[in-house]
């Protein structure tokens, strides 16, 4: 997919990006944010239809946590990009 063409991919792409930034800002654990980041560049990567890898799971970010933060970004990631 080319997204430069493609007006609804680039408005899902910024309201996706617009939301997981004060998302991700609103984190005060510097390290669950930094995760929080990375994961947000790999779904912005798998829209863009590149494959990507999880984020490395940092040391201290634990297990429920970490799946707050996924499931937070997977369910914006999803409105923004539903399944067809």
């Amino acid at each position: 997919m080319d997204e430069r063409f493609n007006p609804e991919f680039s408005a899902a792409l910024l309201g996706f990006n617009g939301e997981a930034v004060v998302y991700c800002k609103g984190i005060s654990d510097i390290v669950a944010q930094e995760y929080a980041i990375e994961y947000t560049r790999m779904l912005q990567n798998r829209a863009k239809g590149v494959e990507a890898q999880l984020p490395r799971i940092p040391a201290g970010l634990f297990e429920p946590n970490r799946n707050l933060i996924r499931s937070t970004l997977e369910r914006m990631w999803e409105k923004y990009f539903p399944k067809k």
